[in-house]
């Protein structure tokens, strides 16, 4: 706009620059290249506060930028590590629920056989106590049965005497008389007592208690029969008493056992119990720590969002105005650059030619240099050919606006203040080619090693996810496969001691029941041998030789029955008793080894089921840490890619300016030298006028102020002179300044 605005004056005054007065050409010339020197000034000017502002504005773009990048990444580990938290917590809940389903199913199995021991129990005792009521009966109905006949006895032999019968060895003769009502009785109660032990006796001894049932003789063939019968019911009430000591005895040992046992299943029970709990409360704390991870996973998660979403804004802010402030330093420096060219236009030599054949234009602004050609000889303009030829050669806007305060007829001093100045400046950007130079070459350099860097990583990183997936999912061995085999020989071994339990509790009834019969067996086998003993021995006992009485002739010898073969029945028993016996103590022998076999698998099941359990811990800790890993190497994977994206995007960014300043270097130099070694030129050119000369002349001589007379006359470095610029004596001067001209 401020350049529309000059062309806009200099049209307007071009007409009046042909047809005005000399006084009316010379204001408008030296008012038109005043209003262009003001508005390059103001340009420069305005250049440098939006160049602070922009600064400033960048500034606070990176601050931001700098902080919300690493707010960004500091969530993405909290996420990451609150995500790894709540895959811990859910194995853990997991490990947890299995062990509860595995106590559940314990405890129901403890008590489902504690319900079948007391089914078993139950049946014993019922058993036992229908067992024992008919012993007990039975033992009774005996005891009748002995006093029946001892009662029945006693009347017939009463009788007998009353009528005066003598009852002699042998004789079968018998009399009732009112005996007839207590052998009825008798007849019922033997009856009685045969029913509840007839399973256990002999052949021999049934048709005994048979016959003396149907048809009991009065007289010595009663008392034969009644006392073998007494002697039959009293064996086996011995019998009976045995047995039923034997049964009670084995119903305490079988009630021992029992509560024990029953004893032992309930304190595994609590045992589980207690343990069961202990994890639903473990897994009650897992739960209200799940939800607090996850409560501050989405909290960190909203604020990851916030900032990302802040950033990507700012992104975008920040690369418009960084787009808006190169349009506006390109447009400013165009501006000015054609500013600069129009001041030069109107000063130039063919300006002055032009205007110089015009009234207008004979004053003003172009009779500075003509004065100055006239009064200095042709120096001022061969300063200024010299220097318009470089600034077109160079197209140096510096070395034009030297000229142009040249044209514009400004003191020396000024004009070798603004060519130092522009030295400086030529040197700081020299400074600043230099310090871009190195900055590309050390920025492409450090760039191009992170992204080999950042390549390799991403090569290691691959390499390494892909070997942590084979770890978790290598259907031979990952880790999921060898925690399925695990938690398959978990179930195995469950059901291998649960199988060998209920095998055991089977063999130990069969135990039980065999070792009853076999002391059942036992009793009736010393029983039968103590009353055939009892009976033979007889016969084997050596008798006092005497004079028999002499009676009438019957069978000769003495009665030995068959003793002969009683005893070979005897030794039968008795090694069938020694068989047993010994059973009993294989059957024992049997059991303790079975016993001691299951604990033994048990022990080395239990032992199994740990090792597996502690395996399985181990795996399911080594899946957490390797999906951890794996998750880890993911999120390192995604981040060291966005990071080579950043690099390749940032080399691609700086490419254009260093590329620029690669190729440029050299010939930015070289302009940069030429500049100064023609601004350096014109500066000895200038000092060498008498303008020049005079005027730093005139300033040192006011300079020296009251003293200007001693210092002329006696020499500037003389002592006077530098006792009269100091304000002392020259005494007091000499003192401190020995070796001083005139001391």
């Amino acid at each position: 706009m401020k350049l529309f605005a000059v062309i806009s004056i200099l049209l307007v005054a071009a007409p009046a620059l042909v047809s005005a007065s000399v006084v009316s050409g010379d204001r408008t010339m030296t008012k038109v290249v005043k209003i262009l020197q003001k508005m390059l000034a103001k340009s420069a000017k305005a250049g440098e506060k939006e160049r602070d502002l922009w600064g400033k504005f960048k500034c606070y773009c990176d601050d931001n930028e700098a902080n919300k990048r690493e707010n960004i990444k500091e969530y993405k580990l909290q996420i990451q590590e609150f995500e790894n938290n709540i895959a811990e917590i859910q194995a853990s809940t997991g490990a947890l629920s299995t062990e509860c389903a595995e106590l559940e199913s314990g405890m129901a199995d403890n008590e489902q056989a504690r319900k079948d021991a007391q089914e078993i129990r139950d049946k014993e005792v019922k058993a036992f106590t229908s067992e024992e009521t008919d012993m007990v009966d039975g033992i009774s109905s005996i005891d009748q049965a002995i006093e029946t006949l001892a009662a029945v006895g006693g009347d017939q032999t009463a009788s007998l005497l009353n009528f005066g019968v003598k009852v002699k060895r042998g004789e079968s003769e018998s009399f009732m008389g009112n005996s007839k009502k207590s052998l009825a009785k008798l007849k019922e109660t033997l009856k009685e007592a045969m029913d509840g032990v007839s399973v256990l006796l002999t052949h021999k001894q049934k048709r005994a208690m048979e016959s003396f049932i149907q048809g009991p003789q009065i007289g010595g063939d009663y008392s034969a029969q009644s006392g073998e019968i007494v002697g039959i019911l009293k064996n086996m009430r011995d019998t009976f008493k045995q047995n039923l000591a034997s049964i009670r005895m084995a119903e305490k040992n079988a009630k021992e056992a029992h509560d024990k046992f029953m004893k032992i299943k309930e304190e595994e029970f609590e045992t589980m119990k207690k343990a069961f709990d202990d994890k639903q409360k473990q897994m009650g704390d897992n739960d209200e720590e799940l939800a607090g991870q996850r409560e501050m996973l989405e909290e960190t998660q909203a604020e990851l969002a916030s900032d990302e979403e802040f950033l990507a804004k700012l992104l975008v802010m920040c690369a418009k105005k960084a787009k808006e402030f190169e349009e506006r330093k390109m447009m400013r420096a165009n501006e000015e650059a054609a500013i600069s060219k129009a001041i030069a236009i109107l000063n130039s030599d063919e300006a002055f030619a032009s205007f110089g054949k015009v009234k207008a234009t004979k004053s003003g602004a172009m009779s500075f240099i003509q004065i100055s050609e006239h009064q200095q000889s042709s120096l001022r303009s061969n300063v200024i050919k010299l220097l318009s030829q470089v600034a077109r050669k160079q197209k140096s806007l510096k070395i034009a606006r030297i000229v142009t305060m040249l044209q514009a007829k400004n003191p020396f001093d000024e004009v070798l203040k603004e060519i130092k100045k522009m030295i400086d400046v030529i040197d700081e950007e020299e400074k600043a080619d230099v310090e871009n130079k190195e900055w590309c070459e050390t920025e492409r350099d450090e760039n191009h090693k992170n992204k080999e860097t950042a390549e390799d990583n991403i090569k290691s990183l691959k390499e390494t996810i892909n070997t942590l997936d084979d770890e978790i999912n290598n259907p031979e061995t990952g880790l999921l496969a060898k925690i399925a085999e695990t938690e398959d020989g978990i179930q195995k071994n469950h059901d291998d001691q649960a199988t060998e339990t209920a095998d055991r509790q089977a063999e130990n009834a069969i135990y039980q029941q065999n070792v009853k019969n076999i002391v059942a067996a036992e009793g009736l086998l010393k029983k039968a041998i103590k009353v055939l003993k009892a009976y033979y021995d007889q016969f084997n006992k050596e008798e006092l030789l005497q004079e028999d009485p002499e009676g009438p002739d019957t069978w000769e010898g003495d009665y030995k029955g068959q003793s002969e073969q009683g005893g070979e029945v005897i030794s039968t028993l008795e090694f069938i008793l020694e068989e047993t016996h010994a059973e009993q103590t294989d059957t024992h022998k049997t059991e303790n080894e079975a016993q001691s076999d299951f604990e033994d698998s048990m022990a080395d099941l239990k032992k199994e089921q740990e090792t597996l359990e502690e395996a399985l811990a181990k795996y399911q800790l080594e899946l957490a840490e390797t999906e951890k890993a794996l998750a880890e190497n993911k999120e390192e994977l995604a981040k060291t890619e966005a990071e080579l994206k950043a690099i390749e995007k940032y080399l691609l960014k700086i490419k254009p300016g260093c590329d620029f300043i690669a190729e440029n270097y050299d010939t930015r130099k070289k302009n940069r030298k030429l500049e100064k070694e023609a601004l350096k030129k014109a500066t000895e050119m200038l000092k060498d006028t008498p303008a020049y000369k005079k005027a730093v002349f005139e300033a040192e001589q006011e300079a020296l102020g009251d003293c200007k007379d001693v210092c002329n006359e006696e020499g500037r470095d003389h002592a006077k002179c530098e006792a009269c610029l100091a304000g002392t004596s020259v005494p007091g001067y000499c003192a401190g300044h020995k070796g001083t001209p005139g001391c």
